[in-house]
């Protein structure tokens, strides 16, 4: 009997203790404050529009970046006055917004105003001064000019611009020629080509033979130049055609032509004959 109270307590079900459903808890909701949100918003763009407005005038209006000095960035050059003259032409900038400023246009006005300058580059050096570094093409060759009225010496340039007046380099060679009509010093003495032939020509004689060149004529309308070596004789080249071939024929005619001894007035390499070797010389 025992036994089966047991069996019968054994077989009860626990039943499980339900927790209590609570009510969902609600979030508080804040209703945004339009007013504080519209004038954070308005100050926003009044500051931005007032620091706009701050810059623009800093930048275009006031005289802070106003270009008061124009100044040569390469100490090492001499020319004192193509110095002076740069900085002249260049005053126009003076007083102008270096941030507006289009450095561009002066370079191009330099570069066509002053012919002897290779290059040149402005940079500006904020707030106010614009930087000028160039470079000059080399002297090259002493030149003397014989017209109708007067006798002129020159020193040019490697394009041909007659950079002094009246003045000599011993270091140079000398290239004479005539002018029909008085000397414009604006544009090249001698084409930058023709002066190249005519240099090279000269130090390719000297290196080769071995002889001084005193000086060269040029003679433009003939398209010709008479180079005068030390012996006192002419050598006559077309300008035409190259001079290392010329040259060429001179050089195989040693050996019946002693330059160096003979007494000469002058040795034309410009006629080509058959086997393009042909030349004629005089004696004195």
């Amino acid at each position: 009997m025992f036994d089966k109270k047991r069996r019968i307590q054994r077989v009860r079900s626990v039943r499980p203790i339900s927790t209590p459903i609570r009510p969902p808890i609600r979030s508080s909701f804040r209703k945004p404050n339009l007013l504080l949100s519209k004038t954070k918003r308005l100050l926003t763009i009044a500051l931005s529009l007032f620091i706009s407005i701050f810059l623009i005038y800093e930048l275009f209006f006031s005289g802070y970046f106003l270009i008061s000095s124009i100044e040569i960035t390469d100490k090492k050059i001499d020319n004192k006055n193509l110095i002076e003259n740069i900085k002249k032409t260049l005053t126009e900038a003076i007083g102008k917004n270096i941030i507006i400023l289009n450095l561009k246009d002066l370079e191009l006005k330099i570069a066509n105003k002053f012919p002897e300058i290779k290059e040149i580059n402005l940079s500006k050096n904020y707030p106010k001064t614009i930087e000028v570094s160039f470079m000059e093409y080399p002297l090259i060759a002493n030149v003397s000019v014989t017209t109708d009225v007067v006798k002129k010496t020159y020193i040019i340039n490697s394009v041909g611009y007659a950079i002094k007046e009246n003045m000599q380099l011993t270091t140079l060679p000398t290239i004479k020629m005539t002018a029909d009509a008085p000397i414009n010093t604006g544009t090249p003495l001698i084409e930058a080509k023709k002066l190249e032939y005519i240099i090279n020509a000269i130090k390719y004689y000297q290196d080769k033979f071995g002889m001084k060149v005193l000086e060269t004529t040029y003679k433009k309308n003939a398209r010709e130049i008479r180079i005068l070596t030390e012996k006192k004789f002419e050598i006559w080249l077309d300008i035409e055609q190259p001079f290392e071939t010329q040259f060429k024929k001179l050089k195989k005619s040693l050996v019946k032509l002693d330059i160096y001894k003979e007494s000469l007035q002058y040795i034309d390499l410009r006629i080509a004959g058959e086997n393009g070797d042909k030349i004629i010389y005089k004696r004195k």
